[in-house]
């Protein structure tokens, strides 16, 4: 199996779209974890910024769309509240949003695997630390960032349109240079 983690470009939209789409009406019980809303959050216009700041990535098996994820270059307001484990500048960091694998994926070990390459490449651009956020009914989510290795650091409420004010569980994970560097 051939996995990769690519940048998106904007003749990609469509499939972007209809991967979280396909998500979200995947089940009703997991729309209501993640909190996401259809033309609310995230829009065409979150995909086309992440896309044009070179921060959203699609994860390729086999050369087919399975998942997507945004991983940004700066922290946002919410992430300054937090007692984090080291102190670290916007740029010395990477930030996971919107993982999304595809739901008849799940269960195979793509999340684990999409990480991977997220870490790899923070490693490559010479970041502390890979930092999230979990909303905090997103309990599968919490367990597969915890069972990683990820470190809680905090909570805080948050506002967004898409979910009101909501509490969000702050989550960290220290890079060790080495460790995604072959050998």
């Amino acid at each position: 199996m051939n996995i990769e983690l690519k940048k998106a470009t904007l003749s990609e939209l469509n499939m972007i779209q209809r991967l979280y789409e396909k998500l979200l009406d995947s089940s009703e019980s997991y729309a209501d974890i993640l909190q996401w809303k259809k033309g609310i959050y995230p829009t065409d216009e979150d995909w086309i910024y992440y896309i044009k700041n070179e921060e959203m990535y699609l994860l390729l098996v086999d050369g087919s769309l399975s998942g997507a994820v945004v991983v940004t270059k700066a922290q946002n307001s919410g992430y300054r509240s937090i007692s984090w484990q080291i102190e670290a500048a916007d740029e010395e960091v990477s930030v996971i949003h919107l993982l999304a694998i595809d739901p008849e994926q799940q269960g195979k070990g793509l999340a684990v695997a999409m990480i991977d390459l997220i870490m790899k490449m923070a490693v490559d651009m010479k970041k502390c630390a890979v930092r999230l956020d979990a909303i905090k009914t997103n309990i599968p989510a919490q367990r597969l960032y915890e069972k990683y290795g990820f470190v809680k650091c905090g909570t805080a409420q948050l506002y967004y349109e898409s979910t009101g004010w909501t509490e969000f569980i702050f989550y960290e994970y220290l890079l060790e240079l080495s460790k995604y560097v072959p050998f």
